[in-house]
Order: structure tokens, then sequence, then C-alpha cells
């Protein structure tokens, strides 16, 4: 749902401050598991080194992925298993994953979970301890293919209902190739938040029961798709339509009968009445600008409702 936005515009500052997470010399330490194993020499693609994967846009992520899966298949079941293991030991995401996580939540202007904009991404004190209340997803499972467990654009925190089974858990967003490479927040075109609608509808024809929030039943909250309907993937996997059903609508709906009540000539008789402007009556009604500067869940979807959300 959210794009990656780095504090650090530099890209070259930035790779250059998460490589440095790893301390060794990444190429000379492969080129020694390379010369221990010469089944290894075929992993990497042709002139990509763990420094360049480490950083490597998502789109070629997704192509060394599927590269790795089809040299594993091509190989009998022990060499398999020694291949998998060793490049398990040398990408080894579990022994890096705290830093990583304090890395992308230092680094990127990220608050909500990227998937489903319904939970935080934040770190609290406990006891002298930094605790966070997020996961790590790997966009790329990290089991199928461990050679992009810890490069940068295959990570994105999330929260652990999406990262989890039965939602997300090991499986890709899309099935095509092209699709997985479209569907990923990291990827530099990927743009849900412009692409996909939350909208109200009422579940049955002609209803006019006001205010909404009154008769809940008989309205549900439904998602639309502005010319990409590849999005719909992403929906679905993560189960963005029930989930929203069950902790937003109540919400939604008293949005929708406020954006009724308060029409644009009633906030200029307020504004008016009250010495204000009308963005400033609009915002105590709203509270749109407070949305945005506290990160609060279920933003886009609030815009969406209420108009505010900009299309194409």
């Amino acid at each position: 749902m959210y794009k990656f936005i780095s504090r650090n515009r530099d890209k070259r500052k930035l790779h250059k401050s998460y490589i440095a997470l790893f301390k060794h010399n990444l190429d000379q330490k492969w080129g020694k598991f390379v010369a221990n194993q010469p089944l290894l020499k075929k992993v990497l693609p042709q002139g990509m080194t763990p420094t360049k994967l480490f950083v490597a846009e998502f789109r070629k992520l997704v192509d060394v992925y599927f590269s790795y899966i089809d040299y594993l298949n091509s190989l009998s079941v022990e060499n398999k298993e020694i291949v998998n293991t060793t490049v398990k030991k040398f990408f080894n995401y579990d022994s890096h994953a705290g830093k990583i996580a304090k890395f992308l939540h230092d680094e990127y202007e990220i608050h909500n979970c990227v998937y489903c904009d319904s939970s935080k991404v934040s770190i609290f004190h406990h006891k002298r301890k930094e605790v966070r209340r997020f996961d790590i997803d790997h966009v790329l499972d990290k089991g199928t293919c461990p050679l992009t467990s810890l490069s940068l654009y295959n990570l994105v925190p999330s929260c652990k209902i999406c990262n989890n089974s039965p939602l997300k858990g090991r499986k890709t967003i899309g099935d095509t190739i092209k699709e997985i490479k479209h569907l990923s927040p990291t990827n530099p075109s990927y743009d849900f938040w412009h692409h996909v609608k939350f909208v109200i509808n009422p579940k049955f024809p002609n209803i006019s029961n006001t205010p909404r929030v009154m008769y809940e039943n008989e309205y549900e909250l439904d998602i639309e798709y502005y010319k990409d309907t590849t999005y719909a993937k992403s929906v679905n996997l993560f189960e963005l339509k029930d989930r929203y059903n069950t902790d937003f609508l109540h919400e939604a709906l008293l949005y929708l009968d406020l954006k009724d009540k308060y029409t644009k000539r009633q906030i200029l008789d307020m504004a008016k009445i009250l010495g204000k402007t009308y963005d400033e009556v609009y915002e105590d009604i709203f509270k749109i600008k407070f949305d945005q500067t506290h990160h609060s869940l279920y933003r886009k979807a609030k815009e969406d409702i209420l108009g505010i959300t900009t299309f194409g």
C-alpha cells in the first residue's frame, strides 16, 4: 500500500550504509565459499556479486530468484541439499535480523504496515531494550531462495498478520514474473495508492437510511481499481476487503455521514461565524492533516471515502 521512501535521498549513501551492516568483505568471503564448493559457481548470475545483490533493485532480484530455483531443480537431490545449505549459511538472515529491522525503521519513512495500513511499524523501549512491534517480510521467500534473504529491496516492514500464514507466508505477491516484479512495494513503479480505491456500497438497492452508521449491517466496504487491476492480487492475498469490513467499516460510515452532514456551504458558514478559514474548519471536522502528520491507521481508506485521493 505504501511506497518505500528513504530518508536519505542519495541512494549510493543508503546502499553504502546498508552494506556496512555486514562488516565483512562479502565478495571475498563468497569467493572462499565457492572455492570450497564448486557447485556454487553457477548460483549467482554472471557479473553478480553478494555486494551487488544486497542492493540490487527488486526486478533484478526476481530474476535471481527464479534463476536459483531453476539451477536447484537441475541438480540431484544430494547436490541440491549441499547448495541450499551452503547458501543459507552465507546469506543468514536470522543472524542479522535485528540490525536490519532497525535500519529499515530508521532509514525509511515507514510508519504502518506496508501491506495493510492497519498496524503500526514502530520500536519502543522496555527495560532499556528496544522492542519492535513489526515483522520483516521477505517479498521473495528466503526459504525458497536464500540468495535474496539479505537483499535490501526484498525486505518489507509488515504486521505479523500480513507476514504469516494463512495470508502471505511463503507466497509471492502475484503469479507471473511480470506480476511479482510489479506488485512489490520496493519496486519504484509500485503505486497502490493511486490505483486502488476503498468505497462504501449498500448491500441492497435503494437503501437511503441515514445516518448510515445506525444501519451498519446494510453496508459494506468494497474495493475498486483504477486502470490497473493487477493490484487485486495484493488485495486478495492480504484479504483486505474482509479485514477492513471487520475492523474499519463502522469508522468509514461515520466519515461518510460527516461528509454528507457538512457540505461546503455549511463549512463556509461555520468558518464565517467562528472567524476561521474554510480549511481550518474542514480540518477541525475531518482531521486530514492530523492523520497525515501522525500517520494514522487506515488513512488511505479514509481519504478515499472522503473523496480526497487523486487516482490515475
